[in-house]
């Protein structure tokens, strides 16, 4: 059986962040392509790392056909779809999925990205065939990979997806954060401690969330901040990496990636939160791999 290969094209949240003190992990932002064999390329969310994604896909000698899976339509996660130049050539084939907004479908939204108030180019002016379709949270099948989506808490309608094909399971969840116990009144409680959030989730939406990346070959996630952090930005819809450790641990998937790196976090800041990450892992008696995500890196299952 030929291997599946995960490549990250852009790892960074936000904004992207070049120059020397991210030049390790990469400064693009979040795009992560996977190559099922046989299969046309999957490409998830278009980031800035998309428009190195697009120079190598112009080296082929034949058509390109790929999937592209947006998760939300933040600048961040969309911001090189205009940069991608094999859209721009004839006889190149994209199918985009991504959630419609209210009163706004897909088509429209990234359409308006490239309005000429902002972008001198058209989704018009593409060369190649470009189809957009719309993804409802749930299950359906492209090339034979079985996709669900789960909405996550984030602000705005944002996916989650797991991709599984021949018993592999691949789940990337770029914008996430913890959910929060609610009080007598069934809203978020206020003033209870970052740990006790971590244990006490909205039932239904542990169970679910739980449920959605339990046993997964490999946990792509958002790990923005250290705790302290995340104090200070409760509701942006971002991870501290002890919550992205906790909830690897309860799902007992085998293998985690910390994504979506603060653009304030150099390279030595992404290391000490891998290194936190794996020491957290082993206090839980639960050592499996786990990496902060880095630009051209190549994960094979």
């Amino acid at each position: 059986m030929e291997p599946i290969k995960i490549k990250f094209w852009g790892v960074r949240g936000s904004i992207p962040t070049p120059g020397p003190r991210t030049i390790r992990y990469g400064g693009n932002t979040s795009c992560v392509e996977i190559q099922f064999p046989g299969k046309p390329r999957f490409i998830i969310d278009a980031g800035s790392g998309i428009r190195e994604l697009g120079k190598e896909l112009l080296q082929s000698k034949i058509p390109v056909k790929a999937y592209i899976f947006l998760t939300h339509f933040h600048w961040d996660h969309i911001q090189g779809l205009p940069f991608f130049k094999p859209a721009f050539k004839p006889g190149n084939h994209f199918i985009l999925y991504g959630c419609d907004e209210p009163d706004v479908d897909l088509t429209q939204i990234i359409s308006m990205q490239m309005n000429p108030i902002y972008f001198p180019v058209a989704v018009e002016d593409m060369g190649a065939k470009v189809e957009f379709r719309t993804a409802k949270e749930g299950a359906f099948e492209v090339e034979g990979v079985t996709i669900r989506t789960q909405f996550m808490n984030h602000p705005g309608y944002t996916f989650g997806y797991r991709f599984t094909y021949q018993g592999k399971s691949i789940i990337y969840i770029s914008d996430n954060e913890p959910y929060r116990r609610p009080n007598d009144n069934g809203e978020p409680a206020a003033g209870i401690s970052l740990e006790d959030r971590f244990e006490n989730f909205y039932d239904n939406k542990e169970d679910q969330f739980i449920n959605f990346i339990s046993g997964a070959d490999l946990l792509i996630h958002d790990t923005q901040y250290f705790p302290h952090e995340y104090e200070e930005r409760i509701t942006w819809g971002h991870s501290p990496y002890t919550y992205t450790v906790d909830i690897a641990v309860k799902a007992r998937v085998k293998q985690l990636v910390l994504f979506h790196h603060d653009p304030d976090h150099d390279d030595d800041t992404v290391d000490k939160m891998a290194e936190l990450s794996r020491a957290r892992l082993n206090n839980h008696n639960y050592p499996i791999p786990c990496i902060a995500a880095k630009e051209g890196d190549v994960i094979v299952l």
